[in-house]
């Protein structure tokens, strides 16, 4: 019996793993294989068109901080040069994977008027390294099985040294722009600096 239970990522009860919601606290839990085998379907041909759209954009995209961070109360700053030789203060808000997967599933559009554009600092588990050197990704350390994950795009050599030094399931902090959020998509986000 033991085997066909499992602990609610919400209250960290013992439920069964076939439950839709937590008897407990009343948690919604994962979807089921159906779900996953179209998730599957889904990332696959998304990370192929992203690739390829990563690949055909030039430049740096660094936008100005907008809107207003909603989250943690604390941030992390970092300033850096621009062009003409002024400094602006960069407010990274620490942030995981988990919530910001919670809440584009809650509601994607209040999402993405959260979290597009401002600048975090996410912390999250190193799921995939593009061969290309063009971006990474990043999910949930603590979900079983999982297909969110996070779209981070390389921009400078730098990171890209700082990616050669880690691995895949290695926690790591990226530190940028969330660029982009959609329902199907997830988020994408250009990486400023990576810490491990």
């Amino acid at each position: 019996m033991a085997n066909k239970m499992k602990n609610c990522k919400a209250c960290g009860q013992e439920i069964a793993k076939s439950a839709k919601t937590c008897p407990h606290c009343g948690a919604k839990q994962k979807g089921s294989m159906g779900k996953i085998l179209l998730g599957v379907l889904v990332a696959l041909v998304l990370i192929g068109v992203m690739g390829s759209i990563g690949s055909k954009k030039s430049g740096t995209e660094n936008g100005s901080t907008s809107g207003s961070n909603s989250g943690a109360s604390t941030s992390i700053t970092q300033t850096e040069s621009s062009t003409n030789n002024e400094t602006e203060q960069i407010e990274y808000t620490p942030i995981t994977v988990a919530e910001l997967e919670e809440a584009l599933e809650a509601n994607a559009m209040n999402a993405s008027d959260t979290y597009k554009g401002n600048y975090y600092a996410v912390t999250g588990a190193l799921s995939n390294i593009d061969s290309d050197g063009k971006y990474i990704g990043i999910e949930d350390p603590d979900a079983e099985f999982t297909f969110f994950t996070i779209q981070c795009y390389i921009k400078t050599d730098e990171v890209k040294d700082a990616i050669k030094q880690i691995s895949k399931g290695d926690v790591i902090t990226v530190y940028g722009q969330i660029t982009d959020v959609g329902e199907i998509m997830g988020y994408s986000m250009n990486i400023d600096r990576i810490e491990n």
